[in-house]
């Protein structure tokens, strides 16, 4: 238990840094082309995507980032194919935007390349290997044939004031990457049972449990 602890500590911290990483390039990027959204609409990227890149910068990961004047917008690629679809929204917002491609590899090595509007839309063709077997509110989540992990959801309160309770059950010694994959399908599905993206939610994550237990 320990030992978990100290390596769940250890990814935190892992993520932090390269989360800092990752905004300070962007703030400079924002710099050179002299766009205006940190005076207008500075939460966009201070806040939302910082959130964004704390759930999804980890090894990996590929992330499409595009800002303008008024916005800025992150998308998880190869995660989810309802993620990838979001690149094809981002592509007509402004003519002024500009479109970037993030990977972040083994020892959290950040790599960010500017790409056209075209390569940007291309991005939605990305692999998703990840998959789910059973319903929105009990499935597994598996990579390939391989098994990820659990998710069960149940909706509490009443119609007026719903809440999604989401446990999260991970297969041992899964990457973080396949984590992410977890956590977002596990969002995609609160949506599908509810309804709405508006829906109060709560995620609870269970100890990992081995392949035999998976089983």
């Amino acid at each position: 238990m320990k030992t978990q602890s100290n390596l769940a500590s250890k990814r935190i911290q892992s993520t932090m840094n390269t989360v800092q990483e990752i905004l300070e390039r962007m703030q400079a990027v924002i710099t050179i082309y002299g766009l205006k959204v940190l005076q207008r609409y500075p939460d966009d990227l201070l806040i939302h995507d910082k959130s964004m890149l704390e759930r999804f910068a980890v090894p990996n990961a590929t992330i499409a980032w595009m800002v303008g004047h008024s916005h800025t917008h992150l998308v998880a690629l190869g995660l989810h194919p309802s993620e990838n679809q979001k690149v094809g929204y981002l592509t007509n917002l402004a003519n002024e935007d500009r479109f970037f491609v993030l990977h972040i590899g083994h020892g959290q090595r950040i790599k960010m390349d500017e790409i056209d509007r075209l390569r940007f839309a291309a991005l939605s063709n990305t692999p998703v290997p990840y998959a789910r077997k059973g319903d929105a509110g009990n499935f597994w989540l598996y990579r390939q044939q391989t098994k990820l992990g659990h998710v069960a959801i149940e909706q509490v309160g009443t119609w007026q004031n719903r809440k999604a309770i989401a446990t999260i059950t991970p297969v041992t010694g899964i990457s973080a990457h396949e984590r992410a994959a977890l956590a977002i399908w596990c969002s995609y599905a609160v949506t599908e049972i509810t309804g709405t993206l508006f829906v109060r939610s709560e995620i609870n994550w269970c100890e990992p449990i081995d392949i035999a237990q998976a089983a």
